[in-house]
């Protein structure tokens, strides 16, 4: 595994070079974190009668979807 922990490292990778994985990767975080989010946000907004909690949960999972990518991709 590379150093960075996006796969298997090529013997002619330079040291630090991200892997073309890693796009997917970033791609996959923020979708699945807006999906998940919208989606508890739609359950919980049927649940109790508030619709806006449907957008709120959307843009909650794209923030934190958002602060892992930089936790994990942004760091030397």
């Amino acid at each position: 595994m590379s150093s960075n922990g996006t796969g298997p490292k090529d013997k002619h990778d330079p040291p630090g070079t991200p892997r073309a994985s890693a796009g997917w990767a970033v791609s996959s975080y923020l979708i699945g974190g807006m999906i998940f989010y919208g989606g508890v946000g739609w359950l919980i907004g049927r649940w109790t009668g508030i619709a806006v909690l449907f957008p709120v949960g959307i843009l909650f999972g794209l923030g934190l979807a958002l602060a892992l990518v930089l936790f994990r991709y942004a760091r030397p």
